[in-house]
């Protein structure tokens, strides 16, 4: 059975991104082994002075760590393992201000590591996920589907481009403009849960 990880950062009361993600479980349970990490409660460490400066010379340079330093990285490390363990990952989460939450950004920072997740080649970074797929559930309030604001949607392709940088193919699922048209709020994430079907029967 294939395994998934459900990563989801979905904080406000009533959710529409949240419903996404329970059709998605609801649809997938009995096809795959499911973890969830739920970023509201277990929260990415931030890249600071201290853990930052011990994962470039842990991962860059070949530096062996003690027992306390290993420790001060525990919790990011524990999130690349459950990344390398799982075979498709689903990452659910609204934009804030036409880019992700930065709890959403931390947990990438944290699974984007050298030797890990990705290695550096002469022809740059190569991705070490190969095989992986991932789908991305996301929200907005306005919709970045049209212009202006479809050229200010950071979210998205950020995402993207981060897990293609780890070699995981994406594929998204968007419901944009919830607050903008009260009345297409049903009809939209229908269209979503559709599309989620349609992924969960690919992958399973």
């Amino acid at each position: 059975m294939k395994k998934t990880l459900v990563v989801s950062y979905t904080p406000r009361e009533q959710s529409n991104t949240k419903k996404l993600v329970d059709f998605f479980v609801e649809h997938a349970q009995n096809k795959t082994e499911i973890t969830f990490l739920d970023l509201t409660k277990d929260t990415p460490d931030l890249l600071l002075e201290k853990n930052l400066n011990l994962y470039v010379n842990r991962n860059f340079g070949g530096v062996a760590l003690n027992d306390e330093e290993q420790k001060i990285l525990s919790k990011n490390d524990k999130m690349v393992v459950q990344l390398l363990d799982a075979d498709r990952i689903v990452v659910a989460s609204p934009m804030y201000n036409m880019s992700l939450p930065a709890t959403v950004k931390a947990w990438v920072d944290a699974v984007i590591q050298a030797g890990k997740t990705f290695e550096q080649t002469e022809n740059g970074p190569r991705g070490l996920c190969d095989g992986k797929q991932a789908l991305v559930l996301m929200t907005s309030g306005s919709d970045f589907t049209i212009e202006p604001l479809k050229s200010m949607n950071f979210a998205t392709p950020l995402l993207n481009a981060c897990l293609g940088l780890m070699g995981i193919t994406t594929e998204n699922s968007t419901a944009f403009g919830l607050q903008q048209y009260p009345d297409k709020v049903e009809s939209m994430l229908a269209m979503c849960k559709e599309e989620i079907k349609a992924v969960s029967e690919k992958w399973y």
